[in-house]
């Protein structure tokens, strides 16, 4: 089901169409040509909101006329009334996909006029309203606001859905009055709170309340504007998950939209993640959009889901519940013959248990969380068991998390270590030299052997990195000799032991040199979450 939000009058031929914006010292108000309506309702929008400020842009004229074209095109709507019948019956019902949903909406006020006069005055049937908390008439609509949300549960609904009008323009955090009416929602039973108003983007939460589970949406952001100064240009279309069985929120998702303001043309609203993936559109987006357009990623994945990302993590959704962001997981590999009849391939088929072990690269923890193994992961039968940590040497490995590495039980080691190794030249956490590297994997296989005598192990090459990297203490071209020596004695050693090498670095050096490297890298060496890991998987899985 699409809801949407109408902000202003259908006011065709009762005002002249809208002709300011915020800021430009004109009078601003909104108004409509019905064409808007068509649109909205081809768009595929199954219920707007008409309870918003801009309600009176076209006077008391225009909002009734917005209430008989939206009922002669057809379009459901809610949040405003024709007299004060309507308004005492304001508890807005619809059925689809075997759900029955009560709609209440609420509005703060309107443009030019004291809510508090609205609301004692002749017009207070024209939509229903919310003063500010504690104030003269805040009690009163209170009671008013647990007597619809008591009308609205007679009805006997699966969802109580509350559509507000609120909250400060142009602020990205949720202020006292959205905080107060939310908790009294919440209180009085109300299982959805989508939000609207403040042009910019605001947190969206799952939170339990009383055993059940409830979605606040505090604001979308801006949508069909820019206001770009004020970050207008930021907006995400925000889904709710119910499982159709329980009736019960099972979590959500939002779709970080970027708005274009086109020479010629009004503005249009782009999936973010379209950007990168429609070639098509591509030809349409300059390089000063995407500087915009990467910022304008991080300030939706900040404020919405209080974990900022960079661009090249961009999924089309990004899913939460009551725990927070949940990061979908990259499984489009693809398997091939080559891949097939690789050793990993044919050693994680005969396992059960498999253990990653290494630094970043593996922990993933310079790309929100996405080891370089996570292709593969659809691949194993048994437990996933992740021993890496960022920075990880050789050295540190035994030193610092040999408790956790021994107390693991799994039936295939995959150890990828010694990048850092190369790079740090610190004697006290690292291998100085291609001998002192076998000596510590070789310690390291032992205390692992302790807890797992039959287990199997692949060791993979230190990871490549490119001339990008800043942190090496030597140079580019000796950082690359020195890897080949330990990548050397790494694949001798393994012979003698009987266990498994792979060098991935070939595959890896070869695609990054013919393609743009920030298509696949976060830096210099760590994968993004997309291609990134795509391409290490298969390069280890093409040895």
């Amino acid at each position: 089901m699409a809801i949407g939000v109408l902000e202003g009058p259908l006011g065709q031929g009762i005002k002249k169409y809208s002709q300011s914006n915020y800021g430009d010292d004109k009078s601003l108000y909104v108004n409509y040509p019905d064409s808007y309506a068509d649109a909205i309702k081809n768009a595929g929008f199954d219920l707007v909101t008409t309870a918003n400020n801009h309600l009176f842009d076209a006077e008391l004229e225009g909002a009734i006329r917005t209430i008989k074209v939206l009922r002669r095109k057809k379009i459901d709507f809610a949040g405003s009334y024709l007299n004060k019948d309507e308004k005492n019956n304001n508890i807005k019902i619809v059925e689809k996909g075997g759900l029955k949903i009560a709609f209440l909406t609420y509005n703060y006020g309107l443009n030019g006029l004291k809510t508090s006069n609205i609301i004692n005055g002749d017009l207070s049937y024209i939509s229903d309203f919310l003063p500010e908390p504690y104030g003269a008439l805040y009690y009163k609509c209170l009671k008013i606001v647990e007597n619809d949300f008591e009308r609205a549960k007679s009805l006997n609904p699966d969802l109580i859905i509350v559509l507000p009008h609120w909250g400060t323009q142009f602020t990205h955090k949720p202020d006292n009055y959205q905080k107060i009416w939310e908790k009294n929602f919440i209180k009085f039973g109300a299982d959805i709170i989508l939000g609207d108003h403040t042009h910019h983007v605001q947190p969206v939460l799952l939170k339990n309340y009383n055993h059940k589970k409830v979605f606040t949406l505090y604001s979308p952001g801006n949508y069909a504007n820019v206001y770009r100064e004020m970050n207008g240009d930021a907006s995400a279309l925000t889904e709710v998950y119910i499982d159709r069985k329980t009736k019960k929120i099972i979590g959500g998702a939002i779709i970080p939209m970027w708005t274009q303001s086109l020479l010629k043309g009004n503005y249009r609203a782009i999936p973010i993640y379209d950007i990168f993936y429609n070639k098509k559109l591509q030809l349409e987006i300059s390089t000063h959009d995407l500087e915009r357009i990467q910022q304008v990623h991080r300030l939706i994945t900040k404020y919405m889901l209080g974990n900022e990302m960079d661009i090249d993590m961009v999924q089309k959704r990004y899913y939460f519940d009551e725990n927070g962001f949940i990061r979908r997981k990259n499984h489009d590999l693809k398997l091939d013959a080559r891949m097939k009849n690789g050793t990993l391939y044919k050693l994680i088929k005969q396992a059960g248990d498999v253990c990653f072990i290494g630094d970043s690269v593996t922990a993933g923890s310079n790309n929100n969380g996405a080891p370089w193994y996570e292709p593969i992961e659809p691949l194993i039968s048994g437990r996933i068991i992740n021993k890496s940590w960022g920075g990880a040497t050789t050295k540190m490995l035994i030193n610092n998390y040999k408790t956790q590495i021994s107390d693991v039980k799994a039936d295939l080691f995959i150890i990828a270590i010694g990048t850092n190794d190369v790079r740090y030249r610190n004697p006290e956490i690292c291998a100085m030299d291609e001998r002192e590297y076998i000596n510590n994997l070789n310690i390291l296989k032992n205390i692992i052997l302790k807890n797992n005598p039959n287990a199997k192990f692949v060791f993979i090459a230190p990871w490549y990195s490119t001339d990008g990297d800043t942190v090496s203490q030597l140079s580019y071209k000796d950082k690359i000799v020195l890897n080949e020596k330990y990548t050397n004695a790494l694949k001798d050693w393994t012979l003698s032991c009987n266990d498994y090498f792979i060098d991935a670095n070939k595959y890896i050096e070869n695609v990054l040199d013919k393609n743009v490297q920030k298509e696949y890298l976060v830096d210099f060496i760590h994968p993004n979450m997309n291609e990134g890991i795509l391409l290490y998987s298969k390069a280890v899985l093409y040895n």
